[in-house]
C-alpha cells in the first residue's frame, strides 16, 4: 500500500507548489486546505506524513497539531511544520512541544523538502514495522503462556498420583523391598517433587505473564505472616542444622496487601536461604518501617553471591555459580515470581550480598499501596 502524505495550507498555490515537489508514484498525495478539513482527513485515512502549514485562518497549525497528537488514532503520525514567519526560536519550540518532528521554511528548497520527506516516510514505516512485529510477537506469548499453563496443569495430576503410589509403596512394602527397590521408590519420590515444584513455578509464571494474578488487598499484621513460613520452613532448616531465628520492630502497623502472595515471597526467600547455607549457622527475619514503607529482610550466613552475578538474579530462569550446600535442585524461577508479585504491590525487592559472607535478600511494601484504600479490593 502506497504511503499517504497530507498536505495542509490555505493558500491554493502553496498547495499545488508542494504537491509538485513531492509527487511520485510510489506514493499518495492528499490536500487539506484548513485546519478544520486537514482532522476530518486524519481521522479518516491511514496517513504516513503531514506537511502543515502553521498560519492559517480560524485554526492554525499549532491547534491542528495538538488535535492530532491527543487522539490515539492519529498522535503518532509524524508532523512537519511548513512556515515563511516562525524562525523565532520560541515558536520553533511551541510547534516541537505540540509534537512536531521537524519545520521546513519558506521558500521551500526543493533538495531538502524531499529529503527530509524521504526521511520520515522511511521512519514511519520502520515504526509500522515494529508494531506488527510487536503484536505478532504479543500474540505469540499469549500463545506461550495458554500452552505452559494448559501443560503444567495436565501434567501435576500425574506427577501426584506417581508421588501417591510411591508413598504407598514404601509405607506399605518398604520393609520388604531389598535396599536398592527402596533407592528407587526414594529417587521417585526426590524426583517427581522437583517436577511438581517446577511445574507449580511455571504456572505461576503463565499466571503472571497473562495478567491473572491481581493481588487482593486485606489488612494483616506482619508478625503473622514471619511465623507462618517460618513454621513452614522448619522442618527443611532442621534438617540442615540451620536454626531460623526473627526480629519484628515496635509498632509496624498492618499491612495492606494480599497475604498468599507476600508470603509465597517471602517463604522462598527463607527456603533459598536455608538452601544455600551450611550447617550450624543462622537465617534471620527482620521487620521494620521506614516513613513510607515496610521492610522486610531474610539475611543467612551463607556463601554470598559474586558481584558480576547480582544483576541477574529476579531474571527468569537465572541460576548463579552458587551452589546448594546439600545438592538441592533450583528451578531458577522463584526470585523471578517473586519480583513480579512484589511489583504487583507497588513495592521493591533487592539483594545485598557479599561473596563468602551471606547475602541479605529484602522487600518493600509500601504502608498504603495508591488506589488500595478498602479491605478486599483487587
Amino acid at each position: 500500500m502506497k504511503p499517504k502524505i497530507l498536505i495542509v495550507d490555505d493558500r491554493p498555490e502553496n498547495l499545488y507548489s508542494l504537491e509538485c515537489m513531492l509527487a511520485d508514484d510510489d506514493r499518495e498525495i492528499i490536500k487539506a486546505s484548513s485546519g478544520e478539513e486537514a482532522l476530518k482527513i486524519a481521522f479518516q485515512e491511514d496517513l504516513s506524513l503531514i506537511l502543515l502549514d502553521v498560519q492559517m485562518p480560524e485554526m492554525d497549525g499549532f491547534e491542528v497539531a495538538s488535535m492530532l497528537k491527543s487522539t490515539k488514532r492519529t498522535r503518532k503520525i509524524p508532523i512537519v511544520f511548513v512556515t515563511a514567519i516562525s524562525k523565532e526560536k520560541k515558536y520553533m519550540i511551541q510547534g516541537l512541544e505540540e509534537g512536531a518532528m521537524d519545520y521546513l521554511f519558506k521558500p521551500l528548497d526543493i533538495d531538502i523538502t524531499r529529503a527530509k520527506v524521504n526521511t520520515l516516510l522511511q521512519f514511519y514505516a520502520q515504526q509500522k514495522e515494529i508494531e506488527i512485529k510487536n503484536q505478532e510477537l504479543n500474540a505469540l506469548n499469549e500463545e506461550k503462556n495458554y500452552f505452559l499453563g494448559m501443560a503444567s496443569h495436565d501434567l501435576r495430576n500425574p506427577l501426584g498420583n506417581i508421588l501417591t503410589l510411591s508413598s504407598i509403596i514404601a509405607q506399605e512394602a518398604g520393609d520388604k523391598l531389598p535396599e536398592e527397590h527402596r533407592n528407587y521408590l526414594s529417587i521417585i519420590d526426590s524426583t517427581s517433587r522437583q517436577m511438581l515444584e517446577l511445574l507449580n513455578k511455571l504456572l505461576d509464571v503463565s499466571r503472571i505473564e497473562s495478567g491473572d494474578t491481581h493481588p487482593v488487598f486485606k489488612k494483616f499484621f506482619i508478625h503473622d505472616l514471619i511465623l507462618s513460613c517460618i513454621g513452614e520452613n522448619q522442618p527443611y532448616a532442621l534438617r540442615k542444622a540451620i536454626h531460623l531465628d526473627y526480629s519484628i520492630a515496635d509498632g509496624i502497623p498492618e499491612v495492606n496487601g494480599d497475604q498468599q502472595q507476600l508470603s509465597q515471597v517471602l517463604s522462598n526467600l527463607i527456603s533459598n536461604a536455608v538452601k544455600f547455607s551450611y550447617a550450624n549457622t543462622t537465617v534471620e527475619i527482620t521487620a521494620e518501617q521506614n516513613e513510607s514503607e515496610i521492610i522486610v529482610s531474610v539475611s543467612d550466613q551463607g556463601q554470598g553471591i559474586p558481584d558480576s552475578e547480582q544483576k541477574y538474579l529476579f531474571q527468569a530462569f537465572t541460576k548463579t555459580s552458587v551452589r546448594s550446600t546439600a545438592g538441592e535442585s533450583s528451578t531458577g524461577l522463584g526470585l523471578s515470581i517473586a519480583r513480579k508479585l512484589i511489583e504487583s504491590h507497588q513495592g521493591r525487592i533487592w539483594v545485598k550480598s557479599t561473596a563468602g559472607k551471606g547475602s541479605v535478600f529484602s522487600f518493600s511494601i509500601p504502608l498504603m499501596p495508591a488506589g488500595k484504600v478498602a479491605s478486599g479490593q483487587d
